[in-house]
């Protein structure tokens, strides 16, 4: 098939299904030349969190291994962060199953997770299933308060001012990260407060250009020099008083390995309409 044929194929499918328009749209190598056009002069530098004494020796838990949970590192960055700047808040958009802030609980005063409420989650057409998965871990954390509404509408006024940490990890389009990290500012307890952003990378190597379009977007230019990408996790850092870095290199040999020791623990099921029958 020649190409001009396959263009034509190609509107006609588009024309048919118009939602294959986006995946032309987000391809990656198209948000790539999107994000170097806009912000090509500024290098994406990596840190290396995992080279700090507080990584040494560390308790992820719980951890599910199941489907749109973080990784290992992911969560073993939090607590790290939260050990070595003595966070005492935490505030957290998207909870899922409360893995994240169920990994950060331990380490602070106060936790707050925001989260879809089950009926908007319901109405979205949701299974109840997962829904029920929602919080599974965090509910019954005593310093963990959980917050319902969408990061686009709700009030986050009582909350400005009082954070330690930020962690994003909603929605991950270009225009919610962009606002999502725009009320992370104002929940900065000081402009020294931590912003952390979840799937900034595409997997522990590789950017993924859209989240990081919208991070840049939404923080003024001055505090771009202080965003990192995470070595290891998924995750990008907004750091003002990092000096560590180095530019972020792809497929780069190995500095060190990491050696987990599995201990599992067996939940009791709820007897509910969402278990397998």
């Amino acid at each position: 098939m020649n190409k001009i044929a396959k263009l034509f194929k190609a509107i006609k499918l588009i024309i048919q299904r118009p939602v294959l328009l986006n995946l032309i749209v987000n391809d990656q190598s198209v948000l790539q030349k999107k994000f170097e056009k806009r912000y090509g002069s500024i290098p994406l530098k990596e840190i290396d969190i995992f080279d700090w004494p507080q990584a040494q020796q560390l308790n992820v838990s719980p951890m599910s291994f199941l489907s749109g949970s973080s990784l290992v590192t992911d969560f073993a960055l939090l607590q790290i962060l939260s050990i070595h700047y003595k966070v005492q808040t935490y505030f957290e958009i998207g909870t899922w199953r409360g893995e994240s802030v169920a990994n950060v609980s331990p380490f602070v005063t106060g936790a707050y997770t925001l989260n879809l409420p089950d009926e908007t989650m319901r109405k979205l057409g949701h299974t109840q299933a997962y829904i029920d998965s929602h919080r599974y871990f965090s509910k019954k954390l005593s310093n963990v308060t959980h917050l319902f509404g969408d990061s686009a509408t709700f009030d986050f006024s009582e909350f400005y001012g009082r954070m330690d940490l930020i962690f994003i990890d909603g929605d991950h389009s270009l225009k919610a990260v962009q606002r999502d990290t725009q009320t992370a500012l104002k929940l900065q307890k000081s402009l020294d407060s931590i912003i952390v952003w979840h799937d900034a990378k595409s997997d522990t190597e590789y950017p993924r250009y859209e989240v990081l379009m919208g991070i840049l977007n939404g923080l003024p230019k001055e505090m771009h020099q202080h965003v990192f990408l995470v070595r290891n996790s998924l995750c990008a850092v907004y750091l003002p008083n990092n000096n560590q870095y180095q530019e972020m290199q792809i497929n780069a040999l190995p500095t060190r390995f990491f050696e987990l020791s599995l201990s599992q623990q067996n939940l009791q099921m709820p007897n509910s309409s969402s278990q397998i029958k």
